[in-house]
């Protein structure tokens, strides 16, 4: 099993980079195979439009580190994908037109960074962007838009996110016909097809789906040409059940059977809120039910799974790790363990 790195790129080498590189030295250190991360600017593209010499000196550097530490990458090229069109003075529906500036900088982008990566072995594959599909259809769209963007054609829709996915599987086939190729969902609302098919009246409770909805919203989130199916999963750390995890991961490797497409668990961990653990919080239960969480990972034969999160600084908050925070940092010796388990059983 692997660990995910969260960190944003600044558009200069300073104090807080030379942390990324401590941080990247680390996980070398401690054999992790892989890091995805977000492999651009989180919410701001200014400094790359104004300064792309610059930007990809830094990219290089942030490469090169990995290369040395023997740690290979999967990027997410747009992580916060729904904020790119702002940029560009366009509404969020700008992802369905092709001549749009927002279509037209994906391709720009695209084209740049796996033209330049495409031929080095540390990458295994490209991902699209953090969990869009948690945007679709939803009821309460418009509340949730800031004041100046309340606008329908910042409604995201179920169709917007398969269309905006294919374009950019689509792009990155032009310039690497060879590795996979992630859309970065998370798994779908347990009311996703509900939303999207049936018009709700405000404060109207949005349903559940059936299995056989919840596969064809599963199937919406991995449109050709993508190649993995992504899914996000969490359990509450006080609510943690063996046999429901179990359930669970066997359910998604359901999806993916149908589906033809190799399961990609993006992201994995016990918590429920990005917060520092309570006072009393039960650090031995919690060990132990990440071990399990693990094994039952192990045991299903998930193909590839990464642990959120690795922080360069220091973040308090449950289930982190970082180079200078001890709390959790056995979660890296369970990645240790269960990669060897990996690699001994011949998967």
């Amino acid at each position: 099993r692997h660990t995910r790195y969260w960190r944003d790129w600044s558009s200069d080498v300073c104090s807080s980079d030379l942390e990324s590189f401590a941080a990247i030295e680390y996980l070398g250190q401690k054999k992790v195979p892989f890091i995805r991360f977000w492999a651009s600017y989180f919410d701001n593209w200014k400094p790359y439009r104004q300064d792309p010499q610059q930007y990809w000196r830094n990219m290089d550097l942030l490469v090169a580190a990995c290369e040395k530490a023997h740690v290979g990458i999967v990027p997410t090229l747009f992580w916060t994908v729904w904020n790119v069109p702002y940029q560009f003075g366009e509404f969020r529906s700008a992802w369905l037109d092709p001549e749009s500036e927002t279509r037209k900088f994906m391709q720009q982008y695209v084209g740049e960074f796996v033209s330049r990566y495409a031929k080095r072995d540390i990458v295994w594959f490209w991902e699209f962007s953090n969990e869009n599909n948690l945007s679709w259809d939803l009821p309460n769209s418009i509340t949730l838009l800031p004041d100046g963007r309340k606008d329908n054609r910042n409604i995201v829709r179920s169709y917007t996110g398969m269309l905006a996915e294919r374009a950019f599987a689509q792009e990155v086939r032009k310039w690497d016909p060879v590795r996979p190729i992630s859309p970065g969902t998370s798994e779908p609302r347990s009311s996703q097809f509900h939303i999207a098919a049936i018009p709700l009246k405000p404060g109207e409770k949005w349903g559940s789906d059936t299995p056989e909805q919840t596969l064809e919203a599963v199937r919406w989130t991995a449109p050709a040409p993508m190649d993995l199916l992504s899914v996000h999963h969490y359990v509450s750390p006080s609510e943690y059940d063996p046999g429901a995890v179990r359930a669970a991961i066997k359910e998604r490797l359901d999806w993916a059977a149908q589906l033809h497409k190799p399961l990609f668990l993006g992201e994995f961990g016990i918590a429920d809120r990005w917060v520092a653990p309570a006072e009393g919080f039960d650090d031995e239960a919690y060990q132990r039910n990440l071990r399990d969480y693990f094994q039952a990972i192990y045991e299903a034969g998930v193909p590839i799974a990464a642990y959120w999160a690795l922080t360069p600084t220091v973040q308090p908050t449950i289930g982190a790790v970082s180079p200078g925070y001890t709390r959790f940092q056995y979660v890296m010796d369970l990645i240790a363990e269960y990669n060897r388990k990996v690699v001994r059983s011949g998967r």
